[in-house]
């Protein structure tokens, strides 16, 4: 026992001396730079340039426990960002012709006589270290496949494009290539493989060019599902018809060196990413795995629930950075052999199933690791048991994206991980994590092909202010002599707000109307209100104004552009609503929205506030329904302004929604400036809008302000119900929004 004591005394002794590293030699030049954990063992020094420039020798060190940083005799520095140096140029000529190609530098391009040109004449070098356009290329059509082009910066061995032919590329010293080293001449008149690329370490793809490529290639992974495709638009010659099967898993590197702020990003754009596949007119399975040192499975392909996107998110978001302890090791190989044995098992259970479908892997890492050997291996064994092989035409049946996390990427490994298809591209290199979320959100933000309404970042945890949680919310403004009228609307396409009547008098002119939509200001082309909508069409029956049809739809000059900050929401008895509800098929209603949204006597629903500091606040409100609602009818009665009514409802109209009261809970009021702002229904990831506020029974507030105190229980708030004016709705907005039949 004593020798032991003796051993552990010594190795904590040794382990108290190792000492920190020396802060003084980490500052860099022409740059900025973060240290974690104050220089101790295991810290890490993160730096940052200007645009167009890079931190050399790397984008971070570590302190070792020698007390050392990692390359630390060389001193850190910002250098001007190169792009590579074209050294051929075949069939053609290019100029000017210099030893080295600085940001803003241009490269021209021209083919000799006979040869046709394709891609650009003229190539910029970018910030990111990439030539901007298309690879110039110069052919004489006699062969069976195009000239495949020599990339800047690489060499070509091969110069015959007959069927059969190879060609093979180096990227130049220095250089590190994406994309396939050897592409062959195939039947189809095609190249095989992915076009090569040849880039600096310090290269990276920018969030605009992630997101056109990335969701290029999964529309083509995914051809059925865009409800405007024409048929033989797309290359793929396998697609996943409606209803067809497919298999999706999402691979999170969790080492330590990918660290906790990169692995929650991560974890965010897995959740937008499913979102976004969830939004096609088919039902994946999905699994998702974590690894570090072994694996934890987050959801497997056989879970009951491995079909509904909203239960993966939700198994997602409860997954910790701290399940896989101190992360001693990466071993990508298991996380890619934890798929390869849910295949298996699916290979044993339904063979022919197993053959038909398709499958998808979401791998994001730094590409290093240090434990379980190669992990192109398991690469290989998945493409066996998929029966994937150069004379079957399956190899659409795989599709491996790899996207590079951290700062510290090993290019070659994510390079020969990912799948190589012609022209697409599945492997990633981004400046920064936050440059890949910011690629997923524009992703998300195609709403032109697919209807994507009602989405919120609220959920994500991840967003940069509140108009990324309440995208869909317009602020109305209304100017008269001597005053202003404030009101809520919501966005529902690229032209339309949606609010109350009310808002606006009658005599009220178009360019006294302003709407803001994010920080953008926008004037009105026209203004509509429901027809049926007239304060004074029920004195006779001694309502003093009636709000029965109080709707009305601004029309904007200029068209919005959708973003994270401007997002629509989504209408019930709209096809978006029935994607986003995954409700589809001709045989889907508007009841069938409604039996869902509103599903039961209590609701639960939200409105949204501004307070006096102009901030918007959720408010959580219930809506009553059926026996629930008789309620709200009985506490209007007793309010002075309508006890001598003789009948309730004239006033309280069954085109109305209520919300407000202390039963089951107290709802917090509307206030002056809430009028015209959309009740909604939080479904699962979305949120759908089911009424207009209009008006209330009491007022408790101070103009905008809600009353600290408490609510009068006689308190209630009505809002338009959009399931009772829908027939209006679509006459107005049957141009930008498809409704149901």
């Amino acid at each position: 026992m004593l020798p032991l004591l003796l051993l552990i005394h010594i190795a904590l002794s040794i382990a108290a001396s190792v000492p920190g590293c020396d802060l003084g030699k980490i500052p860099i030049t022409g740059g900025i730079y973060t240290v974690s954990d104050g220089g101790n063992v295991g810290s890490t020094v993160e730096y940052s340039c200007p645009p167009g420039m890079y931190p050399h020798p790397s984008f971070s060190r570590d302190c070792l426990y020698t007390g050392h940083w990692t390359d630390e005799d060389v001193k850190a520095q910002c250098r001007a960002v190169q792009c590579p140096t074209p050294f051929i140029f075949e069939n053609g000529d290019f100029y000017p012709r210099k030893g080295k190609y600085f940001v803003g530098d241009v490269l021209y391009f021209e083919c000799w006589g006979g040869f046709h040109a394709f891609g650009h004449g003229n190539r910029t070098c970018q910030a990111n270290g990439k030539w901007s356009g298309e690879e110039a290329k110069c052919d004489d059509q006699e062969g069976d496949c195009p000239n495949p082009g020599v990339p800047i910066g690489a060499t070509k061995l091969g110069s015959s494009y007959k069927f059969g032919d190879k060609v093979t590329y180096d990227c130049e010293m220095g250089l590190q290539m994406f994309g396939s080293k050897e592409r062959e001449c195939m039947e189809s008149g095609r190249w095989s493989g992915a076009e090569p690329s040849c880039r600096y370490w310090y290269t990276f793809d920018t969030p605009e060019e992630v997101a056109e490529t990335f969701s290029a290639s999964l529309s083509e992974t995914i051809e059925s599902s865009n409800p405007n495709k024409v048929e033989g638009e797309t290359r793929r010659k396998i697609g996943v018809t409606k209803g067809g099967l497919m298999n999706i898993f999402i691979i999170l590197d969790t080492s330590r060196s990918v660290g906790p702020k990169n692995f929650q990003t991560a974890k965010a754009i897995s959740e937008v990413f499913i979102e976004k596949i969830s939004s096609f007119d088919f039902t994946p399975r999905y699994a998702v795995i974590s690894y570090a040192s072994f694996v934890k499975p987050i959801s497997l392909l056989s879970d009951d629930d491995s079909t509904d996107p909203d239960a993966v998110i939700d198994k997602i978001k409860a997954f910790k950075y701290s399940a896989h302890g101190d992360k001693t090791g990466t071993n990508t190989r298991d996380g890619l052999k934890e798929a390869f044995s849910m295949l298996s098992l699916d290979y044993m259970t339904d063979p022919k199933r197993f053959q038909e479908t398709r499958n998808v892997i979401l791998l994001m890492t730094d590409g290093k690791h240090n434990m379980g050997g190669d992990p192109a291996v398991e690469i290989k064994k998945i493409r066996e048991i998929l029966d994937i092989r150069k004379d079957n035409n399956r190899e659409d049946f795989l599709d491996v994206y790899v996207f590079g996390l951290g700062d510290d990427i090993s290019e070659e490994a994510i390079n020969d991980l990912s799948s190589k298809k012609d022209p697409e591209r599945h492997v990633f290199r981004m400046e920064s994590v936050d440059g890949m979320k910011k690629a997923f959100d524009i992703m998300l933000d195609e709403t032109e092909v697919l209807p994507m309404c009602g989405l919120s970042k609220e959920r994500l945890d991840d967003y940069e202010g509140l108009e990324e949680v309440f995208p869909w919310i317009a602020k109305i403004t209304i100017t008269r002599p001597g005053s202003e009228e404030k009101c809520k609307g919501s966005i529902v396409s690229k032209s339309f707000v949606l609010t109350a009547a009310h808002c606006f008098h009658l005599d009220d002119l178009l360019h006294t109307i302003n709407v803001r939509v994010g920080d953008k200001l926008f004037t009105v082309k026209n203004l509509y209100r429901h027809t049926d909508y007239n304060p004074l069409g029920k004195r006779d029956k001694g309502v003093e104004k009636s709000y029965d049809y109080d709707m009305a739809l601004v029309e904007l000059q200029g068209k919005l552009e959708f973003s994270s900050k401007i997002r629509p929401i989504c209408l019930p008895c709209t096809t978006g609503a029935s994607w986003a509800l995954k409700q589809r098929g001709k045989s889907v209603t508007c009841s069938d929205h409604e039996k869902t949204l509103l599903s039961s006597e209590l609701v639960k629903a939200m409105f949204v506030a501004e307070e006096t500091n102009k901030a918007l606040e959720r408010k959580d409100v219930i809506i009553k329904r059926g026996s629930k609602r008789l309620a709200c009818l009985d506490d209007t009665k007793k309010i002075d302004k309508f006890k001598d009514i003789p009948e309730i409802k004239d006033v309280v109209t069954d085109n109305f929604l209520c919300t407000g009261g202390v039963t089951p809970q107290v709802d917090p009021q509307t206030c002056k400036g809430d009028g015209g702002g959309p009740l909604i229904v939080p479904y699962k990831q979305r949120y759908f809008q089911v009424g207009i506020s209009s008006w209330g029974t009491i007022d408790s507030c101070r103009g905008p302000k809600r009353n600290p105190g408490p609510v009068p229980a006689l308190s209630r708030d009505f809002h338009v119900d959009l399931f009772r004016t829908i027939a209006w709705l679509k006459n107005i907005l049957q141009e930008d929004l498809e409704f149901l039949k």
